[in-house]
């Protein structure tokens, strides 16, 4: 199920193969679309009909030669979703985002990025993680949250083998351990929480 699935999937859609694609968006993005409305004010139903919603959109852009495909499916699908359950929580004034909206535009680098990012412990983690660099967290992102393979992931951020991605993980994590040693008050933070 790697990167290319997720690029084929405009293509099946074009060619009337939707049983193939919706199981696969259902699995990949509803779950972090889900987490994220109930974190922030909503419930399973809520999120049920937002993505149904964002699906409908996606299927008639793509049908329509709408969608830019400069678009990350996931990704997309992910961020559209935030966006309109932050309109209807707004018209509805059920406002108390606990994640940071302000990040939430499109597009997106991908769509496992709010894996970190909405964790409760946000500005303790980006102070800890901002030093080493958006490449090294985008890349303990994908490792540490996702399934990806080596080798999905060296597509993903353009590595030129799985070795230098293997290699550039090994320097993140020595980065991350680096700052963990020199931030110990804020591991501690962490554990109290």
């Amino acid at each position: 199920m790697g990167s290319q699935k997720e690029n084929n999937i405009v293509a099946l859609i074009k060619l009337g193969k939707d049983k193939e694609v919706v199981p696969l968006l259902y699995k990949k993005v509803y779950p972090l679309v889900e987490r994220f409305i109930m974190r922030n004010s909503g419930n399973k139903e809520d999120a049920s009909d937002i993505f149904q919603d964002t699906l409908l959109l996606f299927y008639k852009q793509v049908m329509q030669n709408k969608f830019d495909e400069k678009y990350k499916v996931f990704g997309y699908l992910y961020k559209v979703s935030i966006h309109k359950w932050i309109n209807r929580a707004k018209r509805d004034r059920k406002i108390s985002f606990s994640d940071n909206i302000e990040s939430l535009d499109i597009p997106v680098f991908e769509e496992f990025s709010e894996e970190v990012i909405s964790n409760p412990d946000e500005n303790i983690i980006r102070k800890l993680f901002s030093p080493i660099g958006e490449k090294c967290i985008e890349l303990l992102t994908f490792t540490t949250y996702t399934s990806l393979l080596l080798e999905d992931i060296m597509l993903r951020m353009q590595f030129a083998s799985v070795s230098a991605v293997k290699m550039q993980l090994k320097r993140c994590k020595e980065k991350l351990l680096k700052q963990i040693d020199e931030n110990p008050s804020l591991i501690n933070q962490l554990k109290r929480q």
